[in-house]
């Protein structure tokens, strides 16, 4: 399903998941429409011709996205050695985006998902941030037979500053500073997160693929989101 399609001369029809796309002439337009189990989304196209980018895009860039902050949950816990650094891998849920290409620009089209959306909340009520959950296995190499559409790989660094054997279960992420990565078989993106006690961890998303010759996604900044950031995301309210 990813990547670039010419403005057709018959009708593209796409279909995965339970998810069909169609692009087709509408006079002298052009008309798009989603259909999954869910909902219908149709969209008139003023032009005679433009291309339609279908890339893996960051959680932020979801329309229907309630939160800009990624948990992942541990299904087993790590233990990290003292003064030690140690990769894992982690998949994510993959939301995805159609982008219309003009002669000079893109921008966003629609926005779906094949993954769960679960959300959850990280810290106290008071002082806490929603975050989009997800739970997932602990790979110590690149773990193999996942569906990209649905499922992304982390390559996670672990850097424990401490003196002190640390217990893992989670990561929080600000996903405002995911960079995606994918090819034809895998979405991917790297991140590290440095332990500075017991219960105080940083992450932060790294700008590569985990394998060479990966393709980087495109990155449009949506009106009225948040576009400043910290980069480094602080967890305090425990590892």
């Amino acid at each position: 399903m990813y990547g670039y399609y010419k403005s057709p001369l018959h009708p593209l029809r796409i279909s995965k998941e339970g998810v069909n796309l169609l692009i087709e002439k509408e006079g002298n337009n052009l008309r798009y429409k989603r259909t999954s189990p869910n909902e219908t989304v149709e969209k008139i196209l003023l032009t005679k011709d433009c291309g339609i980018i279908i890339n893996p895009i960051e959680v932020l860039k979801f329309q229907k996205q309630l939160a800009q902050y990624q948990l992942i949950e541990f299904e087993k816990s790590v233990f990290v050695e003292p003064r030690d650094t140690n990769n894992i891998y982690l998949t994510f849920p993959v939301d995805i985006g159609i982008f219309i290409s003009g002669r000079k620009n893109y921008d966003l089209l629609d926005t779906f998902t094949f993954a769960k959306q679960k959300y959850t909340l990280y810290g106290t009520p008071r002082d806490g941030v929603i975050c989009k959950y997800h739970k997932s296995p602990v790979f110590t190499s690149l773990p193999n037979n996942l569906n990209p559409l649905v499922d992304g790989v982390m390559k996670l660094k672990l850097i424990n500053t401490t003196d002190t054997w640390i217990e893992v279960t989670k990561s929080v992420f600000d996903s405002q500073e995911m960079k995606v990565y994918f090819n034809e078989s895998l979405v991917s993106i790297r991140a590290t997160m440095k332990i500075l006690s017991g219960k105080i961890a940083e992450t932060e998303f790294i700008s590569s693929g985990i394998k060479r010759g990966m393709k980087k996604s495109l990155e449009v900044l949506e009106s009225g989101r948040i576009v400043a950031s910290q980069k480094k995301f602080i967890m305090e309210e425990g590892l």
